[in-house]
Parts: C-alpha cells; structure tokens; sequence
C-alpha cells in the first residue's frame, strides 16, 4: 500500500462509476457546455480559412520562404498534439493513480495527430531536393541530411510515411483504452451512440481474458508511440529544419524538439482538463489532483527545456567557427532576436516564475495559466526556428565555397494567409477532437471505477489522503 496526496473531506464521497455512467454513456452526452456547438463553429470557420491559406499559397507559387509559416504551424501542432498521449502512456507505465482520469483526454489527441500527417503532404511538393544548393556550391554537392546516399526526394517520402505511422500508432491506443467505455455506452446507451458502441466494442464483456488483452495492447501501442515520437522529432526536426540552412549543425537539437514536445503536451492536456471541468461537466472526477501533479511534471519539463537549450546553444557559442557564428546569427541574434527574446520568456522564464510558488503549483488555476504561457512560447520558438530556415534560400543568400551562409535572410513577416495558417490548421485539430468526445466520454469510465477499487480514503496524520493499492 502507498499514500497520494489528494486531500478529502474524510467521507468516501467520490462519484460512483454507476453514476459516471449513467452521466457520460447512459445520456449519451459526453460534454455538458450548452456553447460547444457554437465554439465548434467556430472552429471549422477558422479551419476553413486555413485551408483557403494553403490554397493562396499553392496558386501564388511563390518561394520556398513564403511557406516557413505553415512548417512552423505544423511544427507546433507535431509538438503540442504530438506529445499529449505521453500523458496517457507514461504514469500508466509507472502506475499512477493520479493519471487515470487525465488519460483519456491525452490519448484523443492522436486524433489531431493524424489531421497533422495529412497536411503535412502539401508541404513536401515545397521542400526543395537535397541537391538545392548544387548550382551554387557545384554539380552533385548535396546538402548535410540523414540521407547520405538515398535518393534526393528521401525526405518527400519518408516524413509524411513516418509522421502517419505516428498517428497510426496513436489511435490504436486511444482505440484501445476506449473499448470498455464503448462497451458501456452499448450496454447503457441510447441511440446512434450505441449502435456505433456496439461495433467498436467488439464484444468486450470484461472478462478475465479481455482485461488481459486489453493491458497487454495498452502496453505494445504505447511503447510504440514513444519510440515512434522519439523518430519522428528527429526525421521532422532535421528534414525540415536543420538541413536547410548551410552549416547548421547540432547533434542536440532533434532532443531539444523532442522536449518541447513533451513540454507542449503537458501544457495541452492541462488545458484541456481545466476545460472539461469548466465546461464538460468532470469536476468530480477531474480536479486537483491532476492539476498538482500535471503542474510539477511541467516544472521540470520548463527547465529541461532551458537546459537542453544551453547546451545546444554553448556549443555553437564558444565553438566560434563561421558556420557557429552565423547559425546564432540567424537563430538568436540576428532578424529575429525579439522573437528569441519572446520565446525565452514565455517558454521558460514566465512559467518557471509561475510554478515555483507551492500556493501556485498546488492549485486548480495556476497549471493552467502556466500552461498558456509555455504553449505560446513554443509557438513563438516553431516560428523562430521554421521561419528562419526556409527563409535560408539560395536566391536570397550568397553561399561561400564551403557552404556557410554569408548574408543573413531579411526578416520573414507574416501575411494575412500565414495568419490565416496558423490559426487555422490548429483549430482543425482541436474540432477533431471535440467532434471525438461526441461519441466517446471525455474521461476514462473503466479507469475511474478501477482507481475506486483500489482507493479508500483514510486519515493520515493531521490530515485525510487516499490510499492506493498496487497489488502488483
């Protein structure tokens, strides 16, 4: 037996399983906000004018830099969608009571994730060949990637491939953890709902069999999707950021991307159940708990982030080479200093600040705003680094022999369509996953009533905890 630190009243007063089911599947309501409809609206008209953006952009046919915003935007969906179910896979992995209720909201965004792998086969018909440069440098010069001796067109194919295993792997997880809920909804049910439970559940009963079934693909999809996010920051971050800009060169960086990932989906997830509490009716089923210790895994992926940073940016400051200078040049110091100054603040300086008071950290509201804070940040940190590179043209610069850039690209504003893009692209995968919570709880109702089984409350001290139970 171990002790959590969730305070209580002293009175096993939890909600029942009998009563989340009767909530979230016998109603057959999933969202309890009398807006939703209006903000899913919202939405799909802000959806509709990305698209109508990635439409300008194909018929203007412009250079390789006007599309640094839409890898940008990518990027931060890839970063924010991408690493949300770590929340789903990682304190299962470590039995955390604490996750059970979070768990549900991480995993749906596997589905954003894929929306991610379908826009990003626009974007490969812009990535240039990684011969780009040989008119400057000479005849069969190829560009520093991964792809020593592949074809010119790896890239083109492998990311899109690689990103779509990703959000495979994704939503056979959410999948899944979801087949004892789509078991409720058709045996409580009403409805569409329950004829489309009847199918997805795929006779699911809960016997012994079934559970250890269950736990078992649980296990195999999430160890999957770790080591499938771990690949796909690196192909992404390296394809469509790094190779692009001559000299550029840093081991660190596809693990800096990768951090922000987790960083980003801490964030999201925190968000998304402050929402569901607000709006969807989950309060006695989400609440401070998840919070606290959501919020303590985000202090430690904030100063990660500074940590990771340092030690990319020390080797590029104390090496001093030509290439060493002009790559802080055009990430840090040069056209967009002030986003970098931004990015240091909202990603780390800013939340760090925020969570390090106990009173802040402890709290329903302070995660949250944290979260605000590192998400706009890491959006602000896509741009600087996406901008920057697919600014890095050889039209605009003039290359040494050795491939070094010599003349910094001017700074890349956005336009209307690049805001378009960007506010756009993110709001689709954000309807997809409300458009989700329509047929499947919001919440995990086969893990509440497991955390009920293995909890009581008790009185420790001067004080009242839940005991937990872990049996194995």
């Amino acid at each position: 037996m171990s002790t959590s630190s969730l305070i209580t009243d002293g009175h096993d007063d939890r909600p029942s399983n009998i009563d989340a089911t009767a909530k979230f599947a016998g109603e057959g309501r999933t969202v309890a906000s009398s807006g939703l409809k209006l903000f899913m609206w919202i939405l799909a008209a802000a959806a509709a004018l990305g698209i109508v953006g990635i439409i300008v952009r194909f018929i203007d046919d412009g250079g390789r830099e006007e599309w640094g915003y839409y890898a940008a935007t990518l990027a931060f969906m890839l970063t924010m969608f991408g690493g949300a179910p770590m929340i789903a896979i990682a304190p299962t992995i470590a039995k955390a009571n604490w996750a059970r209720p979070a768990a549900r909201i991480g995993s749906l965004a596997s589905i954003a994730t894929a929306i991610t792998a379908l826009l990003l086969i626009p974007l490969m018909f812009k990535l240039p060949a990684l011969t780009e440069f040989s008119d400057v440098l000479g005849d069969d010069v190829r560009r520093r990637s991964i792809w020593f001796d592949s074809p010119i067109y790896a890239p083109h194919f492998w990311n899109p491939l690689i990103l779509a295993t990703l959000a495979v792997v994704g939503l056979a997880m959410a999948y899944v953890m979801a087949i004892p809920d789509f078991a409720a909804i058709r045996d409580h049910g009403t409805g569409w709902k329950q004829r489309w439970a009847r199918n997805l559940a795929r006779g699911f009963h809960g016997r012994p069999q079934q559970w250890e079934w269950l736990m078992m693909r649980i296990g195999i999809t999430g160890a999957l999707y770790f080591a499938m996010l771990l690949y796909v920051n690196f192909t992404f971050s390296i394809d469509l950021a790094v190779s692009l800009v001559p000299g550029w060169k840093d081991a660190i960086f596809p693990f800096y991307h990768t951090l922000g990932s987790f960083q980003a989906g801490l964030s999201f997830t925190i968000l998304g159940i402050w929402a569901a509490r607000r709006w969807g009716g989950v309060s006695k089923y989400v609440g401070h708990e998840q919070m606290w210790s959501l919020g303590k895994l985000l202090l430690a992926t904030t100063l990660l982030w500074f940590y990771f940073f340092y030690s990319s940016f020390i080797v590029f400051w104390y090496g001093r080479s030509q290439a060493d200078s002009s790559t802080i040049e055009l990430l840090v110091s040069g056209p967009y200093v002030y986003l970098f100054a931004a990015v240091f603040l909202f990603a780390f300086i800013a939340p760090w600040w925020v969570m390090i008071w106990n009173k802040v950290r402890d709290s329903v509201w302070g995660p949250p705003i944290a979260a605000v804070l590192v998400l706009f940040g890491l959006f602000m940190d896509r741009v600087r680094i996406y901008v920057a590179s697919w600014s890095a043209t050889p039209d605009d610069l003039e290359l040494a022999t050795t491939g070094i850039l010599e003349k910094m690209p001017p700074t890349q504003w956005p336009d209307v369509f690049d805001v378009f893009i960007m506010a756009g692209l993110p709001a689709l995968g954000l309807l997809g996953i409300l458009l989700a919570t329509r047929l499947v709880p919001v919440i995990s109702l086969w893990e509440i009533q497991q955390s009920r089984l293995i909890t009581k409350p008790v009185r420790y001290l001067r004080t009242r905890v839940l005991l937990v139970g872990k049996p194995d």
